[in-house]
């Protein structure tokens, strides 16, 4: 299986796909969007499209806002959530996932004030149901969330500073070194994948700290869906919690840090390794010396995130690769989740 996939291909055309969206303008009425004049804010969405938007809930949480980051079957479960007097950030890439129409459809009385989207298609349910339409410009993807997530972080880094009274063209300029640096960094991930399925009972997880809880989730996501092994995502000492139990022999954990002293995650890497657990340490300068290090070119934490983004990409194509499978396609599922 020497042949290129085109989920390599996508994974390739990520940096341009993000310059092209940052030298595009956001949508001019972004601005006429006042946040003290809300209630609440409830950021929305499945899969990666919601897991890009956490980091917008940080920010928002620093603000001192009332947010909520609730998955879009979370809140058709709990549509009292929304009030009058809500902003609902909707992020779709499709604009057509079954949640979002059901959502959308299912809205009637309890409308909130003002619709906030973030998608791909301006023509799609979500793009045409909402006051204010924020467009990915991130072209065709074949297989599994590539340019898509790369481009929906971002669209909320500037639509949030925006919205927050910050200068657009600050966060373009770290957009575009991003770019770059993502551009630069391709892991050889070849023989990890193969040390990591020799044990007769492999397990994956990836563990982040908590400013990097879109990786862990994104990663663990795209690894399943990609590779077709089982991964799951933790974030901080969840993983501790029950989970370590896993550990041993077989568990391949791949650690994401923010470049910097992480007491918590360096101390958990020197615990699986006494285990006998694999580890892999990505920005993680302090965790214990045997574990695989990798540093990442980036200067900036939206960079971290790209790279990250690029390390667990490239992880699945090895990992599929090893395994004799497509890296990418889709045995069950489709591009577009339209049941609910």
């Amino acid at each position: 299986m020497s042949d290129t996939s085109p989920y390599e291909r996508n994974i390739a055309e990520q940096p341009e796909a993000l310059r092209d969206f940052a030298q595009l303008p956001l949508a001019r009425d972004l601005e006429e969007i006042d946040l003290d004049s809300f209630d609440r804010v409830i950021l929305t969405g499945m899969g990666t499209s919601h897991y890009a938007a956490h980091p917008t809930w940080e920010e928002l949480v620093r603000q001192g806002r009332a947010v909520w980051w609730v998955t879009t079957a979370q809140l058709l479960e709990r549509p009292e959530l929304i009030t009058s007097s809500t902003l609902l950030w909707m992020t779709s890439q499709s604009g057509e996932s079954g949640e979002s129409v059901a959502l959308l459809e299912g809205l009637g009385l309890r409308r909130p004030r003002k619709i906030l989207a973030t998608t791909n298609v301006a023509k799609s349910t979500l793009g045409q149901a909402a006051d204010v339409t924020l467009l990915l410009h991130s072209g065709d993807e074949a297989t599994v969330s590539t340019k898509s997530y790369v481009n929906s972080l971002a669209c909320h880094s500037r639509a949030v500073n925006t919205l927050s009274g910050g200068n657009d063209q600050s966060i373009i300029e770290t957009l575009m070194r991003a770019a770059t640096e993502m551009e630069n960094f391709g892991p050889n991930l070849t023989e990890v994948a193969r040390e990591s399925l020799r044990p007769s009972y492999p397990r994956f997880a990836f563990v982040a700290a908590p400013s990097e809880t879109t990786t862990a989730l994104s990663g663990s996501l795209i690894m399943k869906e990609a590779s077709k092994v089982p991964v799951e995502g933790y974030v901080g000492g969840d993983f501790r919690h029950g989970p370590i139990e896993v550990g041993g022999p077989g568990l391949v954990v791949t650690l994401f840090g923010r470049a910097s002293t992480d007491a918590s995650l360096e101390a958990l890497s020197h615990d699986l390794i006494q285990s006998g657990s694999m580890v892999i340490a990505v920005d993680l300068p302090g965790a214990d010396d045997h574990c695989l290090h990798v540093r990442t070119p980036a200067t900036s934490q939206f960079a971290r995130r790209l790279c990250a983004a690029r390390f667990y990409q490239e992880f699945s194509v090895a990992i599929a690769r090893a395994r004799g499978i497509e890296p990418g396609a889709f045995l069950f599922g489709s591009k577009i989740t339209t049941n609910v």
